[in-house]
């Protein structure tokens, strides 16, 4: 809705041909210096609010030329305010014959100045924000073009302010995000509200990609309510992503070894028994070091650490495609597999003790160790994660019990199996 700011002063005045005012009507009455009687000149010096003489050379110019004015003033009034107006005139003379004679009148224009330098101070105090934020703002219209982007923009991303106007916004973006990008405008425009930060890459000048986390709010013609563009306000998220993954990693990896820890394995097992189309067995190995302790106690934990890292790399070689391998801590290791029968779990258990079998090399010193598998294996439905690797471990006790270096599958309410 508009909102119409009445005035609070008006006149209506006219001189002779002398310029000398013989009428005025003013409403209200009696609120600025008498008119009558006193040249449109002289009621100025003693109604004019400041000492801007540029004023008063307009209105000379104006009556020397016998020529309209219009001119704005600020006038002190009688009841001790000052107030901002606008003094206009039209000469009343018979044509080709000079005077002063004038009619014109004085129209208060206080509110609509006030509320203009307050627009401009707005204005002014938004542009400074937008110049000197750190975030990147930008406009574009109702085509999903923009229209001004800040400063901060081509400095983040090396593009100018001339390149990017009037270029689609989803051009700048990775081609993997723009069907998003555009379905995400697309709303706005058509009046969706969207509370979400929407993470985008955009593309630097020289060809790479930042990551940047983007609101965006449509903008719409006050007047008729129709939408004219959206405001974009990005945040460069690269570095923070990076260490949303550094954190993902120490959260999820064990940092001796750099394999997978406990947490991640015990998900990948979850995801892999929720497969319902697969028919092939999640199988879970549980391995423990034999001769770990004896080494740790003998050589120092300096050497034990080495040879944990070794370990993990013979049995990051001894894992298929898809196959997935865990410390979960001190000697003790986890393979997660996709099995067609215990045939090809066997192969795999194997694999594992005959690789850890041959002699390890530290510090020019033979280490031989050796290790114990546990098996237990489900389809979808048959168990939880937690219930395999629990099978898993119990099995593998069972063949630690042998001291023989082997490997057994956990069988239900039955005598262990040897192999």
């Amino acid at each position: 809705m508009n909102t119409v700011i009445k005035p609070t002063l008006s006149a209506v005045w006219s001189t002779d041909a002398q310029g000398i005012c013989i009428t005025s009507q003013e409403s209200p009455a009696g609120l600025i210096p008498t008119l009558e009687g006193v040249t449109l000149s002289a009621w100025l010096r003693l109604a004019q609010a400041d000492d801007d003489a540029q004023i008063a050379l307009q209105l000379t110019a104006a009556l020397e030329c016998v020529t309209p004015f219009h001119i704005e003033v600020p006038i002190r009034c009688l009841d001790g305010t000052t107030r901002c107006v606008i003094v206009s005139g039209l000469p009343d003379c018979p044509p080709n014959v000079p005077c002063l004679q004038y009619s014109g009148f004085i129209f208060d224009i206080t509110g609509q100045r006030k509320a203009l330098e307050e627009a401009l101070r707005t204005a002014a105090e938004y542009r400074l924000l937008i110049e000197n934020s750190t975030d990147l703002i930008a406009h574009c219209d109702a085509d999903g073009r923009y229209v001004s982007i800040s400063p901060s923009y081509s400095k983040m991303i090396g593009w100018s302010a001339d390149e990017m106007k009037g270029q689609p916004v989803v051009d700048f973006l990775h081609p993997d995000d723009r069907a998003s990008a555009t379905d995400a405008l697309v709303f706005l425009f058509n009046g969706g509200v969207r509370s979400d930060v929407v993470e985008v890459r955009k593309r630097h000048r020289d060809g790479h990609y930042i990551t940047l986390g983007t609101k965006a709010c449509g903008v719409s013609d006050p007047s008729t309510g129709k939408n004219i563009g959206a405001v974009l306000v990005s945040r460069d998220i690269t570095h923070d992503k990076e260490r949303i993954r550094k954190l993902e990693k120490l959260a999820t990896r064990d940092t001796l070894t750099g394999l997978p820890n406990r947490a991640w394995i015990n998900d990948r097992v979850s995801h892999m028994l929720a497969q319902g189309k697969d028919l092939a067995y999640t199988t879970v190995l549980f391995i423990d070091l034999n001769g770990f302790k004896a080494v740790n106690d003998s050589m120092g934990h300096a050497v034990g650490d080495v040879l944990l890292q070794l370990v993990s790399e013979r049995l990051r070689r001894c894992m298929r495609p898809g196959d997935a391998v865990a410390r979960l801590g001190g000697d003790e290791f986890v393979v997660a597999a996709k099995c067609t029968n215990r045939k090809a779990a066997s192969a795999i258990a194997r694999r594992i003790i005959n690789s850890l079998k041959e002699p390890f090399a530290i510090n020019s010193t033979e280490v031989r160790i050796g290790a114990s598998v546990g098996i237990s294996l489900a389809r979808f439905g048959a168990a939880s994660a937690n219930m395999l690797f629990e099978n898993a471990d119990k099995a593998m006790y069972q063949a630690k019990a042998r001291q023989d270096g082997s490997y057994q599958f956990f069988e239900p309410a039955a005598q262990p199996l040897r192999h």
